[in-house]
This record gives structure tokens, C-alpha cells and sequence, in this order.
């Protein structure tokens, strides 16, 4: 099954309100209003130039295998290995904010606009990682995953996975046809985009400690936020 889909500005700008808000500074500071209205005008910029789109294809664990081998360049032990021992379901996806907010933001640093730049790549960057999560539900809904079972994105450069998997990705998904190519550095356009594998997997399954190689270069530890509900529940 393949599904292409489209998602409003408007959207994204409410999923991600509250990851906007922690781009303010604190109510006691004299910038406070003027950086208000920067964000503010940063999503108004979004609201006009962004044009989101996804897709996702369901694979299966075999296909997926040699996508996720790709050039070899893969650490020796990933946490997404272990996830995909407990996958049930398995889909390739692909997802942008658009060519335009893309190359609007080099263009406010360009012009010396350098904070009205900074927050729109804020922005764009907290909408693209939206996308991500967007497609992860619609695959979800399509395989009627249960209360048990969540599904989350990986990507190729993350996680042990290297960044030359995107060939393999690219050639099995092709998402040119929402508008986003690869370079010869694995660097895709538009450059607010994301792609991956969606994994559907009992909740525990992704819950991974951050002992694996990878894990000591990474200077954000993501998924232990993201992971960080389903540790609450299992308590």
C-alpha cells in the first residue's frame, strides 16, 4: 500500500505551537515582545510559503533489509535492529515543507535578516519533524495498530544508520514525486524534508537504552523524549 498526502500549513503551525513557545525568552526580559513577534512573524512566513507534503509505501521486513544494509557504512550494532526483531509492520516514507520556506530561510540570512531567519528554520525544522510523526499515524490507521503497539520514524544518518541509506531508500520510495530528490552527499531538496522507515512495534520494543555506539556522538538523545510517554505508562 502507498498513500501520498497533503497537510495544511495551518496544521502543522497548531501541531507544533507549543515547541514555538519554547523559542521565547522569559516574560521578565526586555526582548520578550519583540521576540513574541518574530515568532509570530515566523509563522505567518510559514503559513505562506510552506507546501507539505508525505508519502508512505509499507514493505516488507526482507525488502527492508536490504534497503537498510544500503552502502554498508552501518555501525556495527544499532538500536534500530533491535527495533526491528519486534516489528509487525514496516513502511518507507518520505515527507516535506516545500521548496519555498526551503530556500526562504537562506535568503533572510542572505539579506542579514539573520533572527527572522533563525526562527523560521525553527519552525520549518519543528514542522518537518511533524510531518515525520504525521505519516507515522496514517500508517498506523492503515494497519489498525492497537493500544499496545506504536509506530515511530527512523532516518538514515541517525541511530547507527548511516546516511548513504537514503540511495537505497530513495530508489525503492521515490519521492521525487512530492518533490524531494537526493544529492551525491545523501543531502535532500527541499532541505526542510525527512525520510525514513515507520516501525510498527509493541511500545517496550522502541523504548531502547542509549548504550549503543552511536548513542555517545549524539548530542540530543531524541528518543528518549519521544519514548518518554510510553515509559510513564509502563509504570
Amino acid at each position: 500500500m502507498r498513500e501520498v498526502f497533503d497537510v495544511t500549513p495551518t496544521e502543522l503551525l497548531n501541531a507544533v505551537a507549543r515547541s514555538m513557545d519554547r523559542l521565547e525568552t522569559s516574560d521578565g526580559s526586555p526582548m520578550a515582545d519583540r521576540v513574541r513577534g518574530l515568532i509570530d512573524g515566523a509563522g505567518r512566513t510559514f503559513a505562506k510559503t510552506a507546501r507539505p507534503r508525505g508519502v508512505w509505501q509499507a514493505i516488507s521486513a526482507a525488502d527492508f533489509s536490504a534497503i537498510y544494509d544500503g552502502d554498508g557504512g552501518n555501525d556495527a550494532e544499532t538500536p534500530l535492529e533491535v527495533v526491528l526483531e519486534d516489528a509487525v509492520a514496516l513502511a518507507l516514507f518520505a515527507a516535506t515543507t516545500g521548496d519555498e520556506v526551503s530556500r526562504r530561510i537562506p535568503h533572510l540570512f542572505d539579506t542579514g535578516d539573520l533572527a527572522e531567519g533563525y526562527l523560521l528554520d525553527q519552525v520549518a525544522s519543528f514542522a518537518a519533524d511533524e510531518m515525520a510523526q504525521i505519516a507515522a499515524r496514517r500508517f498506523g490507521l492503515s494497519e489498525k495498530n492497537g493500544p499496545d503497539h506504536a509506530v515511530l520514524p527512523y532516518s538514515p544518518g541517525y541511530c547507527g544508520w548511516h546516511v548513504s541509506g537514503q540511495r537505497a531508500l530513495f530508489a525503492a520510495l521515490e519521492p521525487e514525486e512530492i518533490g524531494i530528490t537526493i544529492n551525491d552527499s545523501c543531502l535532500m531538496t527541499p532541505i526542510k524534508s525527512v525520510s525514513g522507515v515507520l516501525v510498527m512495534a509493541p511500545v517496550e520494543a522502541h523504548c531502547i537504552s542509549p548504550s549503543f555506539t552511536c548513542c555517545s556522538t549524539c548530542t540530543t538523545l531524541d528518543c528518549q523524549e519521544r519514548t518518554s510517554g510510553f515509559r510513564s505508562e509502563a509504570k
